[in-house]
């Protein structure tokens, strides 16, 4: 199966930056939004002759217009990868599964304060402006514990991001505002990609619970319960 581990982000905090991406880009919407749109198109040209005659030659270049649109990303599928793993076999999975089971990390929180655009993946994203010591070691930890149950990922330096927009250039408009959307990570997940004919989904297939280590004398005293 094709995976990656990630952050995901709580209902709340993906319709605060859904609601930000909307008012701060309202000309960018949804893939589907733009193939109804473009359904309207096709259905207010046949009541005329001359436009349906010139229907086959103008519908390519629709099609290819729509393949080449910035769209939004569902906000169901906001997430932070912290790797990206590709296909693994079952025999990796179970040796991934037993290195994440020994990791240890502590909740913590960030705020999604600025943008950017990847001109490679052609992406525009909203990412921490600084992100906490414990993203950067979670991510870290996780890639290695990948590595140790034989599994391939990239040196790129750990860049978190949260992807917005797909098939974004540098011609798509500077957003209105920068987003402030707050965003507290208590777990992390084993994501799966797959694809479907309504788009690509990640449904999560196991999860591990981030928390602080400290005794228990010492949660009380600061009253933490992570448990």
């Amino acid at each position: 199966m094709r995976c990656f581990i990630g952050l995901d982000l709580h209902s709340t905090e993906k319709l605060a930056l859904d609601s930000w991406r909307q008012q701060a880009l309202p000309e960018v919407t949804a893939r589907n939004m733009f193939n109804l749109s473009e359904g309207r198109v096709h259905n207010e040209g046949r009541g005329s002759e001359s436009r349906r005659s010139k229907g086959k030659e103008s519908k390519g270049k629709r099609r290819d217009s729509g393949a080449s649109q910035p769209y939004a990303v569902n906000a169901a599928n906001y997430h932070m990868t912290l790797s990206f793993l590709g296909h693994i076999t079952h025999r990796q999975h179970e040796a991934l599964v037993a290195e994440l089971d020994t990791l240890v990390h502590a909740p913590f929180s960030l705020t999604l304060d600025t943008t950017g655009i990847w001109n490679g993946p052609k992406i525009l994203f909203a990412a921490p402006q600084s992100p906490p010591a414990e993203l950067m070691a979670l991510a870290k930890s996780t890639r290695k514990a990948a590595r140790a149950a034989a599994i391939e990922v990239g040196g790129k330096a750990f860049s978190p991001h949260v992807t917005v927009i797909r098939k974004a250039t540098a011609a798509l408009p500077v957003p209105l505002y920068t987003p402030h959307v707050e965003m507290h990570a208590s777990a992390f997940h084993l994501f799966e990609s797959l694809s479907t004919p309504q788009g690509v989904t990640y449904p999560v297939r196991q999860s591990w619970n981030l928390k602080h280590n400290m005794s228990v004398r010492e949660k009380l005293r600061r009253g933490i319960n992570d448990e």
